[in-house]
């Protein structure tokens, strides 16, 4: 669990870096940032939940 984790906090590190250019690139770096923010998200809050 930590491995997939580390790997989602990595490429939102990635595409956090990534030169903002022009506005297609800020809408795809925005989105992906928000996607894999939500999955991080999810994989945190999943494990605790009642079942």
């Amino acid at each position: 669990m930590y491995l997939v984790e580390g790997m989602i906090v990595l490429a939102i590190v990635f595409f956090f870096v990534l030169s903002d250019t022009d506005a297609k690139t800020v809408r795809m770096k925005l989105s992906v940032l928000s996607s894999l923010g939500m999955l991080l998200a999810m994989l945190v809050v999943a494990p605790h939940l009642p079942h």
